[in-house]
């Protein structure tokens, strides 16, 4: 589980957004995207396309797809998560991700086909928008975009966490959407706990 902290106001509230890390639902993610690119993109990229497909996410339905921790790093936000799994070898190759994606250099490549159904239609929806939108860019120009996002900050050669608080924040939204987006995900996280998910 992957459990996000804000430093907002967290003298008046005890409660966080809480997310878990989905590692069936972000490798279908993934595998969908590197599948609408003819199966292979530098990993950069399908990194920045995962994180703005969560953004978008967060935007519409106050909850991301992947469910995975953000940080700045220098190229612009990544999920840590996912990045770790782009980066580890699983010799084993028992994992969702490691079944399906490999990485050879600097480039993620589909292996097999993909197990879509953890994702759901209206996901699946965002995944498309986020592709036709930055089909023709490639991963500096997505770096520079992710750059203007005013939840990044540079982290000047390091990591720094990136609360889904303050992309709610960037997002425009009100401190009452956020504190329910924050009651909606404790909620949430209680029930997955009560149900075994």
């Amino acid at each position: 589980m992957a459990t996000v902290e804000t430093g907002a106001d967290s003298s008046q509230r005890t409660a966080r957004i809480v997310t878990r890390f989905d590692e069936r639902k972000t490798t279908a993610a993934a595998a969908y995207l590197l599948d609408k690119a003819s199966g292979k993109m530098p990993y950069i990229k399908l990194i920045k396309l995962l994180y703005l497909a969560d953004r978008e996410s967060w935007r519409r339905y106050d909850r991301p797809i992947t469910g995975d921790r953000y940080v700045s790093m220098k190229f612009g936000p990544v999920l840590s998560t996912t990045y770790d799994l782009i980066r580890r070898e699983d010799p084993e190759g028992g994992s969702p991700w490691s079944k399906t994606i490999v990485t050879s250099g600097y480039e993620a490549k589909l292996q097999g086909s993909a197990d879509l159904g953890p994702l759901s239609d209206v996901e699946i929806e965002i995944l498309d928008e986020v592709y036709q939108f930055t089909e023709k860019m490639d991963r500096w120009r997505l770096c520079d975009l992710t750059h203007s996002f005013s939840e990044w900050k540079d982290p000047e050669g390091s990591s720094t966490s990136i609360p889904p608080e303050e992309i709610l924040k960037a997002l425009g939204k009100s401190v009452e959407e956020i504190d329910a987006a924050r009651q909606e995900s404790v909620e949430r996280r209680h029930f997955e706990q009560l149900f075994g998910k």
